[in-house]
């Protein structure tokens, strides 16, 4: 049985990533700092989703519980960096707590889980980034947001070049506008929530480079809802 390592698995792309996984056979170690959805999406997924809590911004936890996993399972086949915090805002409005935050989460969390988890992956592994939009061009009122994406854009191209003779693969995904909970009171989308990608959207995208054979890999996948182009 294939083995998945999902970050922020416990809501939006995350739990539907692992649902959508499990559905095709594997079985996933979902990540999350919060125990409670984690319980709720063990009962909704059952005996194939197992789970860990971690702080990605906890650079000794985050090793900790990749060294647990892997004496417990093995070899990886799968990472889906997925964890992220959004906050839309103007960057002279923002202070130190919001580029921390973001930074050390959006970055800095899955440059983290990576190094760990390379210690259990071989040839026909994958790494898949949950990305952005905001990686690919800049985005008013998103300047950290962009940051951190555009940083982890850039690692995956240069870190691709260092494990393609391993036979590991990395796949960026940059979505715009997903129905998630980083959309809320404080970060009001700019349209109509209806009509933009649903986890279960990204989750198909997922599941499609993870099913690849191992000689392709698809470098970068940029998807739109159709009430966006930018």
């Amino acid at each position: 049985m294939k083995t998945a390592i999902v970050t922020g698995a416990s809501r939006g792309v995350g739990l539907a990533v692992a649902e959508r996984l499990i559905a095709k056979g594997w079985q996933i170690v979902g990540l999350a700092r919060d125990v409670g959805p984690l319980h709720r999406a063990k009962e909704q997924l059952g005996e194939r989703f197992s789970f860990e809590t971690v702080d990605l911004r906890d650079a000794q936890s985050v090793r900790q519980v990749f060294e647990r996993i892997g004496a417990r399972l093995g070899v990886f086949e799968l990472l889906v960096n997925n964890a992220a915090v959004f906050k839309m805002k103007p960057f002279r409005e923002c202070d130190d707590a919001d580029i921390d935050a973001m930074i050390d989460t959006n970055l800095k969390g899955p440059l983290r889980c990576t190094l760990a988890a390379l210690k259990w992956m071989r040839a026909g592994s994958r790494i898949i980034n949950v990305g952005s939009v905001a990686g690919t061009h800049g985005i008013e009122n998103q300047a950290i947001y962009c940051a951190s994406k555009f940083g982890l854009e850039g690692f995956a191209d240069a870190l691709g070049q260092e494990v393609k003779m391993s036979g590991i693969a990395i796949t960026s995904i940059c979505p715009g506008g997903i129905d998630t909970p980083l959309w809320n009171a404080s970060n009001p989308y700019p349209g109509d929530l209806s009509q933009i990608l649903q986890p279960a959207d990204v989750a198909s995208l997922v599941e499609y480079v993870a099913e690849l054979p191992p000689h392709v890999v698809l470098k970068r996948a940029v998807v739109f809802p159709t009430n966006e182009w930018h």
